[in-house]
């Protein structure tokens, strides 16, 4: 039995751990010097039972007690008094205490006392622990989104997934909950204000029903229920992990499932997150800095005992096929499970959403068909999206197994509530089969009709690339023309540049040529060198130009004046 005393007196601690050294199985985790101090203690190290003197403060012993009894309720509390009295006693009692013990002690009664504790402890954890499985049964699931630093996409990512989940399973309520308490960006994301948030949850902890936490969530629009993380910076004081256990456990009953973003910084509310979640995951992008960073959260995870790394698992977002770190060397970095589906970089997929603020403006099907591979490796639901029943008219078959029909691919474009719409991609196609409805007419005229088409249009296409062809090679011959007479007029002054020094150091005209092909690249070195009196004028010859009929420049001149050396 693990026992946790509350004393300030250190002559009467003295004598109750003698006496509790000859018990068998007793074992003191802690010595508590005040009442704040006890309860701290014990949601540390959980004790079975605690013993606290009446003398204990600063606050009274018969409120500690109640604090005790309301936070675990599976402690025994015995209080030590100087007066064994009817009425000590039933004040003890009433509020939550397991019995009085009489100082100075006596070792048969401070026996009788805690072994009676000790066994009452032991059947309320029994007790307990058979509600927390049955309530388990039935209970939503907590998916803890994490982010290996700020900026990899974590916000995205949570809230694209929870609108993926909803829109398959309709039926199902879905909640995502804001707990990156220092740069949230949920309200921001889905364009949401609300003056209630979890911290004003976590004020009446104590006191939650499912009524409260209905009221503290706002609905979107698009039918995702939202839990915000508080405005003012100075209120995340009072989220705590023994607030947030009542909180997420009114939200498992409340939710089928609840996504939490954690944010990309590690705080004792992420930590106690993702101790309480049944399954988190890590979001990090293929890069050193990013990866370093994860590292270093899951080491902190370890060190505080919330989860060990083989649990986790692990999501590489914003994924460049031309980045020299290969996604595929992040699994090689960690023993966690590094999911198959990575997410490449789509700044303009997810663009419409950032402007618009609302997850449905996008409307690309390679990005849904993406989160909904995420979520069924996350294994978030085994079922299909409720069917609405088949279209009459349209033809429809059943998807074949790994494939994503496109009934899954939600209608976001349409900003309902808004009076506006956006159309649906076009390259979306409605391929599913109705049983009921059996095909009459035969598909083969049809076929052969858009057969004829198609071959009438590739004979067409064929005659245009023959007429634009010399257009476009006379193009690219001029746009050739265009660089090599820029690149010649540049030589060329830089050769007459030479030219002209040489030669009013040397007053020689070959050795102006010389020097002027000395310094020229091979390309550019068919020129000549003339002087005119004080001036001196290379022509240099336009290497690679075009056909001379077709007025295409053969060669440039550049002059310089010489100023004498001699």
């Amino acid at each position: 039995m693990k026992i946790l005393i509350g004393m300030s007196n250190g002559t009467i601690e003295s004598d109750l751990r003698s006496l509790l050294e000859e018990l068998d199985e007793a074992q003191v985790i802690g010595v508590a010097q005040s009442s704040s101090m006890v309860l701290d203690l014990a949601s540390r190290l959980d004790p079975d039972i605690v013993v606290l003197h009446e003398q204990l403060g600063p606050d009274p012993v018969l409120q500690t007690i109640r604090d005790l009894g309301a936070r675990h309720p599976s402690v025994a509390v015995l209080e030590v008094s100087a007066e064994r009295t009817s009425a000590t006693v039933i004040r003890a009692m009433e509020a939550g205490a397991r019995g009085v013990i009489a100082h100075p002690f006596a070792f048969d009664d401070l026996s009788a006392k805690v072994t009676s504790a000790n066994d009452w402890s032991r059947q309320m954890k029994r007790i307990l622990a058979g509600a927390i499985a049955q309530a388990s049964s039935a209970r939503g699931k907590v998916l803890a989104v994490v982010g290996a630093k700020g900026g990899v996409g974590t916000t995205t990512l949570a809230t694209h997934l929870a609108l993926d989940h909803l829109t398959a399973n309709p039926n199902r309520r879905v909640c995502v909950v804001d707990l990156d308490l220092e740069k949230g960006d949920v309200s921001a994301v889905l364009d949401v204000r609300q003056a209630v948030s979890i911290a004003d949850l976590a004020k009446v902890h104590q006191d939650l029903s499912g009524s409260t936490v209905n009221d503290a969530v706002v609905q979107h629009e698009c039918g995702l229920n939202l839990l915000l993380g508080p405005a003012d910076v100075r209120l995340t004081e009072l989220i705590t992990a023994e607030a947030l256990r009542p909180i997420f456990a009114l939200l498992r009953r409340e939710f089928d499932l609840v996504l939490v973003d954690g944010g990309g910084s590690v705080s004792p509310a992420q930590a106690s997150v993702v101790e309480l979640a049944d399954e988190t995951v890590v979001v990090t992008t293929a890069d050193v800095l990013a990866v370093r960073a994860m590292r270093k959260r899951i080491l902190a995870w370890e060190a505080l005992g919330v989860t060990d790394e083989s649990s986790l698992r692990i999501i590489v977002n914003k994924v460049d096929r031309t980045s020299i770190f290969p996604a595929s060397a992040v699994a090689q970095l960690t023993s966690a499970q590094v999911l198959d589906a990575v997410v490449p970089l789509s700044t303009r997929a997810l663009e419409p959403a950032m402007n618009e603020r609302d997850p449905r403006a996008v409307t690309e099907v390679a990005w849904w068909r993406l989160m909904t591979q995420l979520r069924r490796e996350l294994d978030l639901e085994d079922a299909r999206p409720v069917e609405k029943g088949p279209r009459k008219g349209r033809p429809r078959r059943t998807p074949e197994p790994g494939t994503t029909d496109a009934a899954e691919v939600p209608a976001r474009g349409r900003r309902r509530g808004r009076g506006r719409g956006r159309p649906a991609p076009t390259d979306v196609v409605d391929a599913r089969v109705d049983d009921d409805a059996p095909v009459t007419e035969d598909p083969a005229p049809e076929v052969a009709e858009v057969g004829g088409r198609r071959r009438r249009e590739g004979g067409q296409v064929a005659l245009e690339n023959v007429v634009l062809l010399p257009l476009i090679l006379f193009i690219a011959l001029a746009a050739w023309q265009v660089v090599t007479i820029g690149l010649t007029f540049v030589m060329s002054g830089n050769a007459s540049r030479v030219a002209a020094r040489e030669y009013s150091v040397t007053g020689s005209q070959a050795s102006a040529q010389a020097a002027a092909r000395d310094r020229s690249p091979w390309a550019f070195d068919d020129l000549t060198v003339s002087v005119d009196g004080d001036r001196v004028t290379v022509r240099m010859q336009i290497p690679a130009s075009g056909p001379a009929n077709l007025h295409f420049p053969q060669e440039l001149t550049s002059t310089r004046s010489v100023v004498s050396e001699r």
